[in-house]
């Protein structure tokens, strides 16, 4: 396991070795913004992912760390796509509807909730979940790209931080040895950080709410649907999906250091089997219409494995440098 830690003997890389992973990056953030309808096809994301990551795969293998990258790709890159795609394909499952009046206290709900569902079952699921059932909530007013906003800051990123479900950087800690249970640490910080933006919002809402002309709020409380749950079935699986990855690879299972060295690896692919087997159960279990209601497609989980093929290999000597020099930034232990 690559761990930041001075302890740890690295071999000496360049630092320019860290170029691919900062161009990998920088792509992601800027090609939305100069080259939209380009970056809109995942062919193209691949595409990037190869051409810096082809060569970052050659220059290891040529100077003896292919293991590294082996491990990368084998023990985290595909558990963690696995995961993402389990959490996918089980939220997929699940169709929330209906159209409640929009007051600023319901808006606040809606986006406290996902912010707690975030950490069970993922930004991305919490997301699926709550995006449509908000926008049909909101759909009379006239002032409402602030909640969008806001949703995105809240549910699809800050409350996902109390379990390795929540965000991607989380699970792969996770997959290096943090506890299951050590996230629960951070709920100060999941409460101070959601807590002001709920604050905020609220402020901002009720702001926007006086400013509604008044023939929207009259259509918003005649136009009313309850809310309607459906594809219940997939709690079930995403119940074992927690429970998978709390306890599968939990250390547990390991009476000593060279058990845990021995033996993880083994037991994160006995847990991605068990998350591929959830992932089908619901998709042989959930009707077909609740996935069409949720415009269920693969594209984004395409999209996501194929930016993270490129990540992790050019971020291989990115961690294999901050392993050499962890000492310089003061840590001793891993």
């Amino acid at each position: 396991m690559i761990l930041l830690s001075a302890n740890v003997e690295m071999p000496l890389l360049p630092v320019w070795t860290l170029i691919p992973f900062i161009l990998m990056l920088l792509t992601i953030a800027l090609a939305p913004l100069i080259a939209n309808h380009w970056w809109e096809h995942n062919r193209n994301k691949l595409l990037v992912s190869l051409v810096l990551g082809i060569p970052t795969a050659i220059y290891l293998m040529f100077n003896g760390l292919i293991s590294n990258l082996e491990h990368q790709l084998l023990y985290d890159y595909v558990p963690f796509i696995i995961l993402l795609g389990a959490l996918f394909t089980v939220t997929g499952g699940i169709h929330l509807s209906g159209d409640i009046e929009a007051k600023p206290r319901i808006n606040t709900l809606f986006l406290g909730i996902g912010g707690i569902l975030a950490s069970i079952m993922g930004t991305t699921g919490a997301a699926m979940l709550l995006i449509r059932p908000l926008i049909s909530t909101n759909q009379q007013r006239k002032y409402k790209v602030h909640t969008i906003l806001f949703f995105i800051a809240i549910v699809a990123n800050c409350g996902g931080l109390l379990s390795p479900l929540g965000d991607p950087p989380l699970f792969l800690l996770y997959l290096r040895g943090v506890d299951f249970s050590w996230f629960l640490h951070l709920i100060p910080e999941w409460a101070l950080v959601n807590g002001l933006l709920l604050f905020i919002y609220f402020i901002c809402d009720s702001y926007y709410y006086r400013k509604e002309p008044k023939e929207q709020i009259l259509r918003d409380k005649a136009e009313i649907k309850p809310l309607k749950l459906v594809g219940n079935l997939n709690f079930l699986w995403l119940i074992g999906i927690v429970l998978s990855v709390a306890f599968i690879t939990s250390k547990t299972f390991f009476n000593s250091p060279e058990d845990i060295e021995n033996y993880a690896n083994i037991f994160k692919l006995l847990q991605s089997g068990v998350l591929i087997i959830l992932a089908l159960l619901s998709l042989i279990f959930t009707n077909k219409i609740v996935r069409q209601a949720n415009k269920f497609s693969w594209g984004p989980i395409t999209e996501v494995a194929f930016l993270f093929l490129g990540i992790f290999i050019t971020m291989t000597p990115a961690l294999l440098y901050l392993s050499t020099h962890a000492a310089s930034f003061g840590l001793s232990e891993p």
